[in-house]
This record gives C-alpha cells, sequence and structure tokens, in this order.
C-alpha cells in the first residue's frame, strides 16, 4: 500500500491566506507539542515577508517564534524559506552575504527545511545558495511555481524541470506550487508525468490553493499520478483561498487504498484549537468557494486579493475592484504572462491599479514594473508588449536602470554592520535589513508578559478610558465606560473633517509604510527628485517632488503607517 506524507501550511501559508498573516505566536504555543504528535513530514512557518508583520503587527521577535516551535516540536522537521534574488520579495540590491546568513541563522534557530520560491531564471545563483543551505544541514525543496497561460506549455514545464534536475546533487525535493489555485485535475495528471520524466527522480510535492474550489480533487489526481507528499492545513484554515484540508484528504486518499501515518486524535485536537482561536479573534474559518471562471482570468492569488481591496477602500474605489481586475488580466498579458505569485503578481497588480486609479494606462510607472521589463526579474516568458515596452523604455526614470546593479552586493557582514549597527547580534542585523525604520526589540510573548498593575486590574467597575481605534483603515473612538451604566461601550467612526492643506503639500497617494524619508527641512530638490520610500502592497515604492522647491516642513516619519492623502511634507 502506497504511503502518502503531509507538509501542514497551518502557521504558514494558510494562516497567510485566511487570516492576512494576523496568527501569533501565542495562538501556536499551546497546541504545538499535538501539532508535533500527529505525524506531518514537515510543518511550515512563515518566512521573511511575515516576520515584517511579526514585528510591526504585533511586536514580536520572529526568530524567538522559530525557536520555541523547534523546541516545542522535536519530530518533525521545521520548514523556513527563503529567495535567492532577495531577503524580501522585491528589494533586488539584498548582498549575497545576507541571504546566506539569513539561510545560516534560520538553520541555528531550528529550521531543518526549506523552501525555495525559485522561478529557475538564475540556476548558479539558486545552486549557490542551496549548497550553503546543505552544508548547514538542511533539506532543500525547490518551487516550481505553476501558472497557466498560452505562453506556459507542457514544453515549458519540462524544460523548468530539466533545469531542477541538472542542480540534483543539493535538491531533495521539488514542489508544485499553485498560488493562483488555477490548476486543472486533467492539467495535473499531465503536468505531473511531464516532470516526473525529466526531474532526475527527484521526489514531487504538491501545493495547490482552493481559489477555483477544484484543489481537493486536484490532490487525488496528484496521488494517484505519483506525488507522495501533498500540503494541507486543519480545517479551521484550510478551503476557500487557503489549501485543502488534512482532514478530508486523508479520508479520500484512504479510499483511494492509500494509506498515512497520521495521528487523528492529535488533528481532532489541533483543528479543534485552532477554531476556537478563530471564534474569540474573530477570524475567519475557511469555507469551499463556488467556481468563477473570471478567476482563471486574471489568475490574483488570496493574499494579494486581501490587499488590493483593502487598498482600494483606503483610496473609495472598492467599487473598482472588477475594472482593476480586468486591468489585471490586460497588464499580464501585455508583460508576457508572468506567473501570478510574488512577486510577480504584485508587480501586475501595482501597474494595473495605477492605469485605473490614474486614468490613463501607463500614466505612472513604478520602478518595479521598469525592473521587470529590464530583465532584472528574468526574461518573460514571452516578449513584453513592443507598444508597452516603449513606453516603459520612454519613462523619465528608465535611464536610471538601464545599467542598474545592486550597490554593495558582495559586502561582507561585518561591513554591512559596521554600517547599520556595529552592536547588532546577526539575528537582529537582518531584521533591521528586513524591516528598516522599525527599531529592534525583544518581544515578550503576550502570554508571558509581565502584567502591569493597571492591567493585572482591569475592573471594569473602576476602569473607563477612550481610544482611537483603527480597523481596516477606518478610525474609530471607542469609549468603555463602568458596568453600572446601561452601554457597555460606546463606538463611533470618526469623520475625517476636511481641512485646509498648506500651500506646497505633498501628499501620499496610497495607504503605506514609510520605509525612509530621503530629505530633510531646508534641503532643494528639483521636480522628480526622490523624497520617501513607502511600502505598500509588498512593494517599495517612491514618492517624488511634485515641483521644484525648498523643503519647508516634514511631518511624516520613518516607520509611520500612513493613510491616502496623508500629508508628508511640504514644499514651497
Amino acid at each position: 500500500m502506497n504511503k502518502i506524507e503531509f507538509v501542514d501550511q497551518t502557521i504558514r501559508d494558510a494562516q497567510q491566506s485566511l487570516w492576512g498573516n494576523m496568527m501569533r505566536t501565542e495562538h501556536v504555543v499551546p497546541i504545538a507539542e499535538e501539532m508535533d504528535r500527529i505525524g506531518y513530514r514537515a510543518i511550515a512557518t512563515v518566512g521573511s515577508q511575515a516576520f515584517t508583520i511579526q514585528v510591526r503587527n504585533h511586536g514580536e521577535n520572529p526568530w524567538e517564534r522559530i525557536r520555541t516551535l523547534s523546541r516545542l516540536m522535536p519530530r518533525t522537521m521545521l520548514r523556513g524559506s527563503y529567495q535567492t534574488a532577495s531577503l524580501s520579495s522585491f528589494d533586488l540590491s539584498t548582498p549575497r552575504n545576507i541571504i546566506s546568513l539569513w539561510i545560516k541563522r534560520s538553520v541555528a534557530n531550528g529550521i531543518k527545511s526549506f523552501w525555495i520560491c525559485d522561478y529557475q531564471e538564475n540556476v548558479e545563483r539558486f545552486r549557490y545558495f542551496a549548497q550553503i543551505a546543505k552544508a548547514e544541514g538542511a533539506e532543500v525543496v525547490t518551487a516550481l511555481m505553476y501558472t497557466s497561460s498560452p505562453a506556459h506549455t507542457t514544453e515549458h514545464w519540462v524544460q523548468k524541470a530539466k533545469l531542477i534536475a541538472s542542480t540534483k546533487e543539493c535538491v531533495d525535493r521539488i514542489m508544485i506550487e499553485d498560488a493562483a489555485g488555477v490548476i486543472t485535475p486533467e492539467r495535473t495528471r499531465e503536468l505531473i508525468s511531464a516532470i516526473q520524466r525529466h526531474c532526475g527522480g527527484i521526489p514531487l510535492e504538491f501545493h495547490s490553493h482552493c481559489n477555483s474550489g477544484l484543489a481537493p480533487l486536484c490532490y487525488l489526481e496528484a496521488i494517484q499520478a505519483g506525488v507522495t507528499t501533498v500540503h494541507t492545513a486543519v480545517a479551521p484554515l484550510a478551503n476557500g483561498t487557503s489549501l485543502p484540508s488534512t482532514e478530508s484528504v486523508l479520508k479520500n486518499i484512504r479510499r483511494l487504498g492509500f494509506s498515512a501515518d497520521i495521528d487523528e486524535g492529535s488533528l481532532a485536537a489541533v483543528s479543534a484549537h485552532f477554531r476556537k482561536i478563530a471564534g474569540k479573534e474573530n477570524l475567519p474559518v475557511g469555507t469551499p468557494r463556488e467556481y468563477d471562471l473570471f478567476h482563471y482570468d486574471h489568475q490574483v492569488p488570496g493574499g494579494m486579493m486581501t490587499n488590493l481591496t483593502r487598498q482600494l477602500r483606503e483610496l473609495g474605489m472598492e467599487n473598482r475592484l472588477d475594472e482593476i481586475l480586468r486591468e489585471v488580466v490586460r497588464v499580464r498579458r501585455e508583460f508576457g504572462y508572468p506567473v501570478m505569485a510574488t512577486p510577480y503578481s504584485q508587480i501586475v497588480g501595482v501597474q494595473a491599479v495605477e492605469n485605473v486609479v490614474s486614468g490613463e494606462r501607463y500614466k505612472k510607472i513604478p520602478d518595479e514594473t521598469v525592473k521587470y521589463a529590464l530583465g532584472y526579474y528574468g526574461p518573460s516568458v514571452i516578449p513584453v508588449d513592443p507598444n508597452v515596452m516603449d513606453r516603459i523604455m520612454n519613462w523619465p526614470r528608465t535611464k536610471e536602470f538601464l545599467d542598474w546593479k545592486p550597490e554593495g552586493y558582495l559586502k561582507s557582514i561585518e561591513e554591512l554592520r559596521q554600517e547599520i549597527g556595529p552592536d547588532l547580534s546577526d539575528d537582529d542585523l537582518l531584521l533591521k535589513i528586513l524591516i528598516p525604520g522599525k527599531p529592534i526589540k525583544k518581544a515578550v510573548s503576550r502570554q508571558n508578559a509581565p502584567v502591569t498593575p493597571a492591567a493585572a486590574s482591569l475592573d471594569t467597575a473602576t476602569f473607563a478610558g477612550e481610544f482611537r481605534v483603527e480597523v481596516d483603515g477606518d478610525i474609530f473612538n471607542v469609549r468603555i465606560l463602568p458596568p453600572d451604566n446601561e452601554t457597555k461601550a460606546s463606538v463611533k467612526a470618526m469623520k475625517q473633517e476636511p481641512r485646509e492643506l498648506p500651500e506646497g503639500a505633498v501628499l501620499s497617494e496610497m495607504a503605506g509604510l514609510i520605509l525612509s524619508l530621503e530629505v530633510k527641512a531646508g534641503d532643494s530638490v528639483g521636480e522628480g527628485d526622490p523624497l520617501a520610500i513607502v511600502e505598500a502592497m509588498k512593494m517599495r515604492r517612491p514618492i517624488n517632488s511634485p515641483r521644484s522647491g525648498t523643503v519647508k516642513e516634514i511631518l511624516a516619519k520613518e516607520g509611520e503607517i500612513i493613510n491616502a492623502g496623508a500629508i508628508l511634507m511640504v514644499i514651497v
């Protein structure tokens, strides 16, 4: 009887897809030992992008989460991740030694397996970092990132499989990942059969999302075609835009005559735990999605759809979502059908938003679009549309990137440490590079955090207060009243009073995080000069001066989260 293994994505991709990375360490620790007893081949944990959310949103130390889980899960490999071109999705200037240090420190903190988000566009670079991971004693699982388009033929995937096979000495497994959830059962059989013939015998894993509702069926096709490892999540965090549930896949494979060493008692306990967390934290529980043919056109992944909807809400444009998705279809075709997964899905999505918001296609072109067109993210599957390429090549900033090379790519760790913070540990140095503008601090788990007298005696009979709370971009006044008052709490939306903009005000067009300010008060600037870098939709976007003049006043701060329309500075 063929045995099937499971990789658990509950605390990584599943909660990223359904909960927007709102899972905190305290949600996982109480159930971690039970997770270890289930019998998973590996348990995936979050990577660099979610590290950012852990620090900024949760006040946690991401390395401490890895250390804690590694200690509580001694029998199960903890799977982390890295990218070969950058520490985060879009920063192509990450020094090579920083990525190497990331791999080494991940292993030192408890990671025993890596999946690599790679598109086989630079095999030698992939091999360089894979050899480091292997030397550290880690398993290397490279991704084959699936998508559907007229350009992505079976021969395309065969060539990808051959490239991976050429690095067989440092690759343990291939993970076929369908981030957008667009693979069909028929295509699953064809794809796996073709890859198996050309991957040099490297074992295959299968990972697909439920956006179209077909993933559970595709899993069964994958297993019958020869895949022996599948990625799933416990039922409360499965389905929707997440992955199939472990419970359902386990039941179905047994009906097909396959087996799995899964402790169903422990699985039920873990599932019940996260269902309870969802209820307590008012987080969604995954449900099966209806089939939507339009999804096969735009292929926007679930997590990106959440971010896109939020950004449009902040701009008061949520009603234009379908218009933007239609523009996504058009931009993706013009860009040569990139895979709709990080970083390409964000590059396509941001350009589509710019085209719609500005009222003119390619009136504004982000730096990432320029770098993509110039091949810095790897060659497109088919050439970029010539008319669009002309627009990009005639864009004023494009000339700045024609001979672009990552600055300081070969700098040593000690050189970087001296520049960034001589007293920083390796772990804190990585966090400082990953999360600029955010002070590195030791985070304390909420579960074990020292309780202040005020918090310890939070008796509603004597406690009352008023707070300003932001929820999805909307500001609320929240007033907590003593229980003898008939109304326990009153909440009212703050109506933003019309404000008079100072002459020369520079506004932010999108909500985001201010990573850096490039000028100071008193500086002279020219039209188009860079003023600040804002991170929005996972992309770092420059804000350039709309006019020549002098910086009179700076109202924004590095590390500050701003709304669309916020005043950044005044230039007169």
